[in-house]
C-alpha cells in the first residue's frame, strides 16, 4: 500500500539538551539539524507525500522524534507511554494532529511503548522489547488490535535504543538487519541485507514506493541495497533506489531517518 501522508515535528530550539547516546562525540548543532529536518520533509514532499507538520516544543528536546509517542496501525493511532519518562507530554500534540485522520486508542500503565520499537510488515506487527518498551504495552497492543487481521510479535531487542535502530524493512521481502543486536529468529522468512558493523547506523532505512531514503555516508550499505534490489526479481527500473540524506546531527541525538516521521497509508 502506498504511503499516502507523514506527521512530522519541526526541531525545537533546545534540541542540544536532547537525550544522547553515550559518550556523543561532537555538540549538536541545531541550525544545521534544522536544516537538515527541512531537507527530509522535501524528499518526503518530492516522493509524493502530504507532509503534515507539529510545531516543535522547546519543553521537549526530542520532539522531532515524532514516530515515538505514536503507532498507527490501519485506522487506528495507539497513543505510546514513552519510556524515558521525560519526553512524557510530547504525545499530547501528536494525538491532536492523529485524531483529524485516526481512532484513538492509548496505552496504559505500566506499560510503555515507543514507536521506534515497532516495526510493521504487511499484517505483521514486530515489537522489540527494549529498554523503552515492554511486554505489557505489547499485550495492550495485541488487544487493541485482536480481530484486525494483524499479529503481533515481540522481538529482543540488544544493545540497541530501538528494535529500528537496526533493523527495517525495505519493501520486496527484505529488511535491513544488523548481526548480533536483536532477536533474528521472527525475520527467518526474509530476505536480509546484512549491514556491516561498521556501518551500522545506516541499517534505519526509510522506504517510500521504490525508493530507499539513506544516512549519508555508508557506501558498503548503499551498495549492497542497490546491488541487492537488483536480484528481487522485480521487473528493470522497479527496484530499489536510494536517495541519500545527511543525518549527522539527529545521529548525535541517537535518531535517525524513520524517527523523524509517522507515515500513513490512509487519511
Amino acid at each position: 500500500m502506498t504511503p499516502k501522508y507523514a506527521i512530522v515535528r519541526s526541531v525545537a530550539k533546545t534540541y542540544d539538551r536532547c537525550i544522547k547516546p553515550i559518550n556523543p562525540t561532537t555538540p549538536i548543532d541545531v541550525r544545521l539539524a534544522q536544516s537538515q529536518h527541512q531537507a527530509y520533509c522535501h524528499a518526503l514532499k518530492g516522493l509524493g507525500l502530504k507532509v503534515i507538520n507539529i510545531e516543535a516544543d522547546d519543553r521537549f528536546p526530542d520532539c522531532c522524534f515524532v514516530e515515538d509517542p505514536a503507532i498507527v496501525i490501519g485506522d487506528t493511532a495507539i497513543i505510546a507511554r514513552m519510556g524515558v519518562k521525560s519526553r512524557r507530554g510530547e504525545e499530547i500534540a501528536v494525538r491532536q494532529a492523529l485524531a483529524r485522520y485516526k481512532k484513538i486508542r492509548w496505552i496504559k500503565p505500566p506499560g510503555t511503548i515507543e514507536g521506534g520499537d515497532v516495526l510493521q510488515i504487511g499484517r505483521k506487527i514486530y515489537i522489540g522489547l527494549s529498554d523503552r518498551t515492554n511486554l505489557s504495552a505489547i499485550r495492550q497492543v495485541k488487544a487493541i488490535v485482536s480481530g484486525s487481521g494483524y499479529e503481533v510479535i515481540p522481538v529482543r531487542v540488544k544493545r540497541m535504543i530501538h528494535l529500528k535502530t537496526g533493523c527495517t524493512y525495505l519493501g520486496n521481502n527484505y529488511v535491513t538487519l544488523v548481526k548480533g543486536q536483536l532477536d533474528e529468529k521472527p525475520f527467518a522468512g526474509y530476505k536480509k541485507i546484512i549491514i556491516p558493523k561498521s556501518e551500522s547506523y545506516s541499517a534505519n532505512c526509510l522506504t517510500i514506493g521504490s525508493r530507499v531514503l539513506l544516512s549519508n555516508g555508508y557506501p558498503k550499505t548503499k551498495k549492497l541495497i542497490e546491488n541487492d534490489a537488483r536480484l528481487t526479481g522485480c521487473q528493470v527500473g522497479q527496484g530499489f533506489k536510494v536517495v541519500e540524506l545527511d543525518m549527522s546531527e539527529f545521529r548525535k541525538g541517537g535518531g535517525s531517518l524513520t524517527c523523524l516521521s509517522i507515515i500513513c497509508n490512509t487519511e
